[in-house]
């Protein structure tokens, strides 16, 4: 259903096929049967006569809203091609049971093909009839394209009949229907486009851990949130299948969903790569412009390994979750905080200099150092190497702040780790920072 609605017709097509096959009864066969010959007949690719549609109406004798679509969508096509007398043949026999299931968007799908019908044969009292039951009916329909075909029709009998006031009411009407429902269609497709950039980098970024020998670790984390977007997306389609007559409501939960799984982390709830890289360009543009610093502070935990290793990877789930929160507790607001692949973090400081950030790299420190993991039902400690540059050691590139401190926390890591190491750029090397140094800033 949801790449029917996105004009995505071989997709829709798959899908259904992968319904009527996985789990076969009568009601996922009907619905399969439905969903496919609205692809079918989108892609051009079937003909009204054809024995497949008398085969799917046949299957659903009992499922009366999705035999009812099926009519719906050979009425369309019958429309299309100009044949008002077969859309009234199409429809008329099932208008009745049609409209006692009381579901809006199969009722006024069929009265538009009608009242279109209508109006190509100039039964303009019929035409008007069933236009405004549609727009009656438009309170619990949200953006859909047949209130844009009752407004348009409304607006070409008025203007047929003279009354070009009325005409032009109905065609503003018509065209800010028209204008949300392609909105509606714009945002599902930039959903779509953005689900498909973001498996795109997520492969690319599995790429690079296998350059880095973390492939063991890279392929439970891509297998976690691979399930994850299995279950998110099985979750959907349950919620569209159960929930059609909330529609509208529907659609505003995805937009949100979808949103949070392109800019957050699943897991602990901050920023992910990719929006930590829109987001930090952009402060450090607005930080060059305004001739004002911005530090940014790496780490990345120790010895996580051994902690998935020997506890397994639930408990390392709950050392990120941990790890997230006590240094969101640290920083100020204006702080840009993220998770950028495995026990790998930073911090982008917009407008603060190298020693405040020194502090608030302590204060994470210890917070990461001051863990209690006895809720785990296992005794360990927790800690992590952190390195700190600014704009002023290593300029306003994003490539060259996150170079010159992975640097430094590298250093951090081969002087002892649960330390503070900063970049120095006239030694082309980094400064151990030791924890209790902090009393001397």
């Amino acid at each position: 259903m949801f790449f029917n609605q996105l004009g995505q017709y071989s997709s829709a097509i798959h899908y259904a096929e992968k319904l009527k096959n996985s789990k076969p009864s009568k009601r996922n066969t009907c619905l399969a049967n439905g969903l496919a010959i609205e692809a079918q007949l989108g892609l051009n690719q079937l003909e009204v006569d054809s024995p497949s549609l008398q085969t799917a109406v046949a299957s659903c004798d009992e499922e009366v809203i999705m035999e009812g679509f099926i009519h719906s969508f050979i009425a369309t096509k019958y429309l299309r091609d100009g044949k008002t007398r077969e859309v009234y043949e199409q429809l008329t026999p099932s208008l009745a049971s049609i409209e006692q299931t009381r579901y809006p968007r199969l009722i006024a799908e069929v009265y538009a093909t009608l009242a279109s019908a209508y109006l190509l044969d100039n039964r303009i009292g019929e035409a008007r009839l069933k236009a405004e039951k549609i727009v009656n009916l438009a309170k619990g329909l949200g953006n859909t394209q047949a209130i844009v075909t009752a407004y348009k029709v409304l607006y070409e009998i008025a203007d047929l009949s003279g009354d070009y006031k009325t005409a032009l009411d109905y065609h503003i009407k018509y065209a800010q229907a028209d204008k949300a429902y392609l909105d509606d269609i714009k945002t599902k497709h930039l959903a779509f486009q953005l689900a498909e950039h973001q498996a795109a980098e997520q492969k690319s970024r599995i790429a690079l851990l296998d350059r880095q020998n973390n492939l063991l670790l890279t392929e439970q984390q891509l297998a976690r949130i691979q399930a994850e977007n299995n279950r998110l997306f099985i979750s959907l389609l349950i919620a569209i299948i159960t929930l059609l007559g909330f529609w509208a409501y529907k659609s505003w939960t995805i937009q949100k969903r979808l949103k949070q799984l392109a800019e957050y982390d699943a897991l602990t709830h901050v920023f992910n790569r990719g929006h930590f890289t829109q987001v930090a360009q952009s402060a450090l543009s607005y930080c060059e412009s305004s001739e004002v610093d911005l530090s940014y502070i790496l780490f990345d935990l120790d010895n996580f390994k051994q902690i998935n290793d020997k506890y397994g990877h639930a408990i390392g789930d709950w050392v990120l979750k941990k790890v997230a929160k006590a240094c969101q507790a640290q920083g100020r607001k204006n702080d840009i905080f993220a998770r950028i692949g495995g026990e790998e973090f930073c911090i982008a400081l917009p407008g603060c200099d190298l020693k405040t950030a020194i502090k608030l790299a302590e204060a994470c420190r210890e917070a990461i150092a001051t863990i209690d993991c006895s809720a785990t039902g296992h005794e360990f400690n927790v800690t992590a190497s952190f390195g700190i540059t600014d704009t002023q050691m290593s300029g306003y590139k994003l490539e060259r702040l996150i170079n010159d401190a992975d640097s430094a926390m590298y250093q951090s890591k081969e002087t002892g780790r649960d330390r503070l190491c900063i970049f120095d750029p006239e030694a082309k090397r980094t400064i151990p920072q030791a924890s209790h140094s902090l009393l001397s800033l």
